[in-house]
């Protein structure tokens, strides 16, 4: 027991040496969401996809709209058109669906990837910034808000860091 009790008490005194002997930790919190909605660069790079898909985009209604004004025609005219013509009417239909799907799904996959590729280069920047705040401040730490249940407001660094992105002017 006593020597149990020694053990305890050497082990006890083992864990608690580095806190007795450490410095207080500087500690900062970032709003990721906050920094990459509000940076020049995530907004620059919106813009830059949007202007990008506008024409795949301006295609997709077309052929939405192709295949919508087929549809009603076939519906509005079915009862006085030719077999022949109904059923040629009801193939271009759903040929027309078939494009529009593989368009929408092309778009989709092309967007999501080329999205997740700018967003790659704002993280980047940010982690960048990141660091050099870090180094430069001498943080010992930086948290995402979304790990740290609290964190007082004086510990948020999220301006720091947008300033850090922003553009030299």
């Amino acid at each position: 027991m006593k020597k149990l009790t020694s053990l305890l008490l050497a082990l006890g005194l083992t864990c608690l040496a580095p806190i007795a002997h450490s410095t207080e930790a500087k500690i900062g919190v970032i709003d990721m969401r906050t920094i990459v909605s509000n940076s020049p660069q995530a907004k620059a790079a919106m813009e830059k996809l949007k202007n990008e898909f506008k024409a795949r985009e301006d295609k997709i209604m077309a052929q939405e709209k192709s295949v919508k004004e087929k549809a009603e025609k076939l519906q509005r005219n079915s009862a006085v058109m030719s077999e022949a013509e109904k059923s040629k009417l009801e193939k271009e239909v759903m040929a027309g669906q078939r494009e529009l799907q593989r368009l929408q799904n092309e778009y989709r996959e092309d967007a999501a990837m080329r999205q997740q590729e700018e967003m790659k280069k704002v993280i980047d920047r940010v982690t960048a910034a990141i660091d050099e705040i870090a180094k430069k401040d001498k943080y010992d730490l930086i948290f995402v808000r979304e790990a740290a249940p609290y964190a007082s407001k004086q510990m948020d660094i999220t301006d720091k860091v947008l300033k850090a992105t922003a553009p030299s002017a």
